[in-house]
């Protein structure tokens, strides 16, 4: 039985988690941390019934758990977005003690449109490049952590052209730069996650698309990192890590 303690258990993520263990047989929540009543602070977990975190909550509650799970030795995994450069540094300073694998997105096939976009940009190094991205209206962060990465996939492979970022276009602003990365982004109703890049050329164009229908994607896979990273040894890790084990 692997015990987990899991930060946000009160948002969508964290109870659409709490659904998979119950249902799972060999996964169990000893405690639920989050802002309210009836919600625990991870200061007052002993961690002697805690095999691994995960925490989905806010870059606040992300440093909370980042500091318990170092001192108590756990390994965790993080899905967080809207962090900072900052966080991402203590980040890497946790994974020197303890394994951690961050994730912008946790779906198996969003990780998969990671490993297409590498081909992609390989071979589209003079097209016009925008990313477009729609969530639902309580998201907080935009763009989302997932455009993001995208977007530094791309600019990693193509780093001889220095593409520069931009959010979004208002107002007369002439001819578009060719080296650019231009993210869209798009917060309606309850969708659960749309993501795509766009190569474009005269006459053409290439799009990539994930669509999420179903927040449940995102839970399985957090499901599966947390089994994956149990046991490991410290380092950073990554839901490719995970598809490439199973």
């Amino acid at each position: 039985m692997i015990r987990i303690m899991l930060s946000g258990a009160n948002g969508r993520m964290g109870r659409a988690i709490t659904g998979l263990a119950e249902a799972s047989g060999d996964l169990r929540i000893t405690h639920f941390v989050d802002l309210g009543e009836n919600f625990e602070d991870p200061d007052s977990v002993s961690g002697d019934d805690v095999d691994v975190s995960v925490d989905l909550s806010s870059p606040e509650g992300t440093r909370k758990i980042l500091a318990w799970s170092v001192a108590h030795k756990k390994p965790l995994v993080i899905g967080t977005t809207g962090l900072t450069a900052e966080d991402h540094s203590m980040i890497d300073e946790a994974s020197k003690v303890i394994p951690v694998l961050q994730a912008s997105n946790l779906s198996r096939g969003v990780n998969i449109l990671f490993k297409l976009l590498e081909s992609a940009a390989a071979m589209t190094r003079d097209a016009d490049i925008e990313i477009v991205e729609l969530h639902h209206n309580k998201k907080k962060d935009a763009p989302s952590g997932t455009a993001l990465e995208m977007g530094r996939i791309i600019s990693k492979v193509q780093s001889e052209r220095g593409l520069k970022e931009k959010d979004g276009r208002s107002g007369f602003e002439g001819a578009r730069p060719k080296n650019e990365i231009c993210y869209h982004s798009i917060r309606c109703g309850d969708a659960v996650g749309e993501h795509t890049a766009i190569f474009g050329y005269d006459g053409e164009r290439l799009e990539i698309t994930h669509r999420a229908s179903s927040r449940s994607v995102l839970a399985k896979g957090a499901v599966e990192a947390l089994r994956f990273i149990v046991g490991k040894q410290p380092g950073r890790y990554s839901m490719r890590d995970v598809i490439d084990e199973n």
